[in-house]
């Protein structure tokens, strides 16, 4: 204890030295912590739904071709669901926009999913509060104004209790909130994480956020390639044993396109937690970026803890005379080197509580 409070005393008195060190660990600690919280909240966490194995995502393309992929008409998706049992256990439909969300006066822009009823069972969740849409409401053209919203804006807005079954403003239109989703639920995608769910059958009162005429805000509409869809293979199905069954899919696929002067095929892959494109992408690319980025967070850890050390060398020859009249005074070269450490360990410590101070706030 002696030498703990003898070392504060000497960092005490170096007040300009004290500050840089620990400012110096501190923020290498905070930047190696919230990369690493972005890298484990992107790449390293299991996705969202429950036996992710099961999940993929569907495509259509020109036949043969493997380009010109484009979205599923509302038509397309029904009957895709109704039609295809011996592949998928069930399949989903979403899209996404950007829309004005808040309460009162206060509005941002933000991300908002339009999904079929059954997307939040298909993915194998349950409300954190009160329920998800019906069937009837997600039918075209319901336009019944309800909203589940996200676990993390409801937080934000408060975590209010009486929360569900309160307006939101969505385009400056009153929607109800009829439940909140569980935390850190998201989807598929790590990419996007959207603050409220709303039902399909409003699509015609959101076509303005996608910036569609007024004859593509109808979702019956058999032209209006606007959904993206995900699906839930067959339990005892594997990926590889679903796509040798793609073909017969894709016979009934093509059989309901009449207008159209290309065939087209039915693709599946397993989702990509970064992307939202209507044609496959790989993650790759994606987990070779976040090993970089680890190697740069330790690379900063260890020129920080290099930095450190010289500042202490530095100090420590700054000291000698010091350390010498010590020795000439009987004191034991072990009593010197257990002092130093004591510095040193209250240094790591400060430093190491600064840094934990810093990565909680960048991480919120």
């Amino acid at each position: 204890m002696q030498d703990f409070k003898f070392a504060f005393r000497q960092l005490i008195k170096a007040p300009g030295f004290t500050a840089i060190a620990v400012l110096t660990l501190a923020l290498a600690i905070g930047v190696n912590s919230a990369i690493f919280a972005l890298i484990n909240g992107v790449v390293l966490r299991p996705m969202a739904p429950v036996r992710p194995n099961e999940v993929v995502n569907v495509f259509n393309c020109r036949q043969n071709a493997n380009h010109d992929y484009r979205q599923f008409s509302y038509n397309e998706f029904r009957d895709m669901r109704e039609n295809n049992g011996e592949v998928f256990a069930d399949l989903a439909a979403l899209e996404f926009a950007v829309a004005g969300i808040g309460r009162d006066h206060e509005m941002r822009r933000s991300f908002a999913f339009l999904t079929s009823e059954n997307y939040f069972s298909m993915m194998g969740v349950q409300p954190f509060r009160g329920r998800f849409y019906s069937a009837e409401e997600c039918r075209p053209n319901a336009n019944i104004p309800i909203v589940v919203a996200s676990y993390g804006f409801w937080k934000r807005q408060g975590g209010r209790a009486d929360f569900v079954g309160s307006t939101l403003q969505i385009n400056r239109q009153p929607y109800t909130v009829i439940g909140i989703s569980p935390e850190r639920f998201c989807g598929a995608s790590a990419l996007i994480a959207p603050d409220v769910w709303i039902p399909l059958g409003m699509r015609a009162q959101l076509g303005s956020a996608f910036g569609d005429s007024e004859s593509m805000r109808d979702l019956a509409n058999p032209k209006n390639y606007t959904l993206n869809l995900v699906g839930r293979l067959r339990s005892a199905l594997t990926i590889e044993s679903a796509k040798s069954r793609m073909p017969v899919v894709s016979q009934r696929f093509s059989a309901m396109q009449t207008d159209i002067e290309f065939q087209r095929e039915v693709q599946i892959q397993k989702p990509s937690r970064f992307s939202l494109s209507t044609s496959p992408e790989d993650d790759g690319p994606i987990a070779l970026i976040g090993t970089l980025l680890m190697a740069m967070a330790g690379a900063v850890l260890l020129i920080a803890c290099l930095n450190l050390a010289n500042m202490l060398l530095a100090r420590g020859t700054a000291r000698s005379k010091e350390i010498a009249l010590r020795l000439a005074l009987g004191a034991s070269r072990w009593r010197i080197v257990r002092q130093l450490l004591a510095e040193g360990l209250l240094l790591a410590i400060c430093g190491g509580a600064v840094g934990l101070i810093l990565s909680i706030w960048c991480n919120n």
